[in-house]
C-alpha cells in the first residue's frame, strides 16, 4: 500500500473522530468531491482510484461528472511456460443521482449515467525454448450506460462516506493484435471513499 494512500486514510480517520459538527442537509446549490478507490469488471477486472464532482441542482437531484483511472495484472505459470496479462484504462461518468435523506446526516441515492472507457492491454506469452516468447496488445474501447445505487452517510460538519455498486450496459470494441472485436456486456462496478461538500 502506497504511503500517499496511507497518509489520506490517517486523514480521513482523524477528520471523522474530531465529531459530528452540526450541518445542514446538503441541497440545493451544494456541491460534492468524491475521493475513492473502486473498480469495474469490464474491460479487464481492473482495480484503482476515482475522483468526482456532482452539484445539487435542487433539494434532492445532483448532475456530475467522476473519473477513474484502474489497473490489473495476472500472472498464470505453468512449467515451462508464463502468461503475464497488464492491463489499464481511464473511465469518466457524467449523471445525476436522486438523494432520499435519512436525516441530515445519512442519505441513500441512486441514479443513471452514461460513461466511457479506454482501456489498453498487453499479454506476454513465454513458452521457453524451442516455442520462444510472443506479445500481444490491444485497446478497447467501451460506451455504456449506467445505474447505480449508494449511501451517503455524514462523520463531520462538511466530510461523509460515500459508497456505491452500480450495473453497466455496455457496447466494447477492442482492436489490437491483428484482430477487431466489438460485443454488448453486461458488468459491475463500485467505488466507495470520503465525500467533502461545500
Amino acid at each position: 500500500m502506497s504511503r500517499m494512500l496511507v497518509t489520506a486514510i490517517l486523514i480521513g480517520l482523524a477528520v471523522s473522530l474530531a465529531g459530528s459538527a452540526r450541518a445542514d442537509r446538503l441541497g440545493k446549490g451544494r456541491s460534492l468531491v468524491e475521493i475513492g478507490i473502486g473498480g469495474h469488471s469490464v474491460p479487464n477486472g481492473e482495480l484503482g482510484g476515482q475522483l468526482g464532482y456532482f452539484r445539487f441542482l435542487s433539494d434532492q437531484w445532483t448532475l456530475g461528472v467522476s473519473g477513474g483511472y484502474y489497473a490489473n495484472r495476472t500472472k498464470f505459470e505453468s512449467n515451462p511456460s508464463t502468461q503475464t496479462f497488464n492491463a489499464h484504462s481511464f473511465t469518466i461518468r457524467v449523471g445525476g443521482d436522486r438523494y432520499a435523506f435519512i436525516n441530515d446526516d445519512v442519505a441513500l441515492y441512486a441514479g443513471p449515467g452514461v460513461l466511457w472507457t479506454r482501456g489498453h492491454d498487453k499479454t506476454e506469452f513465454d513458452a521457453g525454448p524451442p516455442v520462444g516468447s510472443l506479445t500481444v496488445e490491444a485497446d478497447t474501447d467501451v460506451v455504456g450506460f449506467n445505474g447505480r445505487i449508494g449511501m451517503y452517510a455524514r462523520l463531520s460538519r462538511s466530510t461523509a462516506l460515500y459508497g456505491h455498486v452500480g450495473q453497466v450496459l455496455s457496447h466494447s470494441s477492442r482492436e489490437g493484435g491483428g484482430t477487431k472485436t466489438s460485443s454488448w456486456s453486461n458488468s459491475l462496478e463500485g467505488s466507495v471513499g470520503l465525500a467533502f461538500d461545500f
